[in-house]
């Protein structure tokens, strides 16, 4: 039986485990690693799914800012490769969305596949919207709004993504 939950301090060395064996060491080179060294890891925001006791998915979220408004980085969001394609990975996601929506977060920021966010309501950052610390495909950069806004564009854009206050 499957059990989502939020994450805590002692999933960590499980989670690494997962990150490395889904994508590798290549994972630290990532511009989403940079986003990581600065922004603030929400364990109550952030899901794990467990399996007899074991953490087999995960999604975690971040505290940023863009301009004067917080937002919500998702990422990294990875399921155990032996028990992919379950729909552990869109389980984990919806979960730790809703939990940003019911902390009041307004968007929240992904860098990744769009097919897959699309499901969620994420849609493409208009080009030179937000910077972030290195080059990132302009189609993986996306966004949604959280708090019903038709534009998904968080005020005062034309930001970087940096550390939220």
């Amino acid at each position: 039986m499957i059990r989502l939950r939020n994450e805590l301090v002692d999933d960590a060395a499980a989670i690494e485990g997962i990150l490395d064996r889904a994508f590798g060491p290549g994972r630290f080179a990532k511009v989403s690693d940079r986003v990581r060294e600065f922004a603030s890891l929400r364990r109550d925001l952030s899901r794990v799914a467990m399996r007899d006791g074991a953490v087999i998915a995960l999604c975690r979220m971040y505290d940023a800012a863009i301009g004067p408004q917080r937002v919500v980085y998702l990422g990294p969001l990875a399921v155990d490769p032996a028990v992919q394609a379950g729909g552990l990975g869109v389980a984990v996601t919806q979960a730790a969305l809703e939990a940003a929506r019911a902390d009041g977060a307004a968007h929240v920021i992904v860098v990744g596949q769009p097919r897959f966010f699309l499901r969620f309501g994420f849609s493409q950052v208009p080009e030179r919207q937000i910077t972030l610390p290195g080059p990132v495909e302009a189609r993986r950069l996306q966004w949604l709004g959280l708090d019903g806004a038709d534009d998904h564009a968080p005020k005062g854009a034309l930001s970087p993504l940096r550390a939220a206050n």
